[in-house]
């Protein structure tokens, strides 16, 4: 079964090799795969392999333009029909906005759940073409479409802000990623997903966290602790982390308030299902920030009982991700201080 490859593939290929004056002798030549396969590329009749396609994107200074149109590419040949229809439902919402359907509204935040979750495995920097060329497809299509199904698609350009946002961040383009976590927070806030703004709000404390900035840091996680229609785990997370952004600024006695406002918050968790905007975001997970408030209160033992917990309960995808190794060392320190 052929690879869930955008149908315009081809005719973006051919695009650029003639935009560059190049046969495809000469395509050939520069990039080693052979006339034959690149004219069955051009024609729709072969789908490139991720490799191929990001090669080539290389070799036409494309800058991901073709790499973007290789959906869901460490699918491998595990494709389904269903994988099929759902690359060409995208395929015709960009080519005709104006038909939005739920079908394609569906098909597109497919995609970018599909890349979130490759987001576990697959660095940022092999990732961040694929996914900002469909957040920029999102806006457009977006901003043409009409229709009942235009709200859907602009919760889903909500999300997909969030995850640039936090690609952006892995890449060290901070200010980019801390204005895209702001765009997110309000637009879903707009649109009624609390769970959503909450994520993106502690998104931007975390970000803050990182630079050194408490201050920042705790605003940003009181807010999202108060955003309307917040979940109860999202809730429990951000006065987590409020609790370890106070500890930070020495305020004992407001990080051992928001511990308990946490503990108040989740006797009324047990069986909350995560929210679809977090599919990582469950009781296992909250003992990170659990383990980072115990650790700046000095409370070295439940610190590190915590993260370990916090590490121990990762599925096996997510253990080795870069963004575990700010645990790892928490739990290294708190270690040595029990």
């Amino acid at each position: 079964m052929k690879r869930p490859v955008d149908p315009r593939f081809g005719v973006e290929l051919r695009s650029l090799r003639e935009a560059r004056a190049m046969s495809l002798r000469e395509l050939s030549a520069v990039s080693h795969l052979s006339k034959s396969l690149l004219s069955l590329y051009e024609n729709g009749s072969r789908s490139p392999s991720p490799e191929n396609a990001a090669h080539l994107d290389k070799v036409l200074g494309a800058g991901g333009r073709l790499a973007s149109l290789t959906l869901d590419p460490m699918l491998g040949d595990k494709v389904t029909p269903s994988d099929l229809e759902r690359a060409e439902r995208v395929a015709h919402a960009e080519r005709v906005p104006r038909a939005l359907d739920d079908g394609a509204v569906d098909a597109l935040g497919g995609v970018l759940a599909a890349h979130r979750r490759l987001d576990d495995t697959v660095p940022a920097e092999v990732l961040w073409p694929i996914a900002s060329a469909h957040h920029q497809m999102l806006v457009r299509v977006a901003g043409e479409a009409r229709g009942p199904h235009v709200p859907a698609l602009h919760l889903v350009v909500a999300e997909s802000l969030q995850f640039v946002g936090w690609l952006s961040a892995q890449r060290g383009q901070y200010e980019t990623a801390d204005r895209m976590y702001a765009q997110s927070a309000d637009r879903a806030e707009e649109l009624g997903a609390g769970g959503l703004a909450s994520q993106s709000r502690r998104f931007r404390g975390s970000l803050a966290w990182e630079q050194g900035r408490p201050m920042q840091m705790v605003a940003h996680y009181q807010h999202a602790a108060q955003t309307p229609g917040a979940g109860i785990l999202h809730r429990i997370d951000a006065e987590l982390r409020h609790a370890h952004g106070l500890a930070l600024l020495d305020d004992r006695a407001g990080a051992v308030r928001a511990l308990h406002a946490a503990d108040d918050l989740t006797t009324g968790a047990d069986g909350a299902a995560p929210d679809p905007f977090a599919y990582w975001l469950t009781s296992s997970w909250l003992r990170f920030p659990l383990g980072l408030a115990h650790l700046e209160l000095g409370r070295a033992q439940d610190a590190a009982d915590n993260l370990r917990a916090g590490l121990a309960g990762l599925p096996d995808q997510q253990r080795e991700t870069p963004w575990t190794a700010q645990y790892r060392s928490a739990l290294e320190t708190a270690q040595a201080r029990s």
